[in-house]
């Protein structure tokens, strides 16, 4: 997956992961998507190409993580990291690969009530940095 970087506008490259076995254990990775109705995160469930007639498309299946938060607080005070959470399972849709800006760090809120709260770690690196302190910058506007 290519993306252009908010840092220095240049194309770089993730290799995005979609696999129930990949040396031996299942890894399915998280991706920043954008459509019409905004950003938001999510975990590939599985990717593939629809040829109609001579035109190809190509898909991915995606778990959506952009539930609503309810009383939590989207941006964790202690520390200062972006909260998302995941729709039930039953929510998975289809959307373009191109709708994909790039792979994202998602890790698991150890003290959330629920399986389904997680952190975006956005310090990976300063492209991800910048884009999710636009985000938080967006929301809060």
């Amino acid at each position: 997956m290519k993306y252009e970087s908010t840092v220095d506008w240049r194309e770089h490259q993730d290799y995005l992961r979609c696999n129930p076995m990949f040396f031996g254990s299942p890894r399915y990775d998280s991706v920043m998507v954008k459509t019409v109705d905004g950003l938001f995160f999510a975990r590939l469930i599985y990717l593939f190409v629809c040829h109609v007639g001579t035109t190809d498309f190509p898909l991915a299946l995606i778990h959506p993580y952009d539930a609503g938060i309810g009383v939590r607080r989207r941006r964790d005070i202690d520390l200062g990291l972006w909260r998302v959470r995941a729709k039930p399972r039953a929510s998975s849709e289809f959307i373009s690969i191109r709708s994909i800006i790039r792979g994202a760090a998602l890790a698991r809120d150890p003290n959330s009530d629920t399986s389904n709260d997680y952190f975006v770690i956005h310090t990976i690196d300063a492209d991800m940095f910048l884009r999710v302190k636009a985000l938080q910058a967006q929301t809060r506007s």
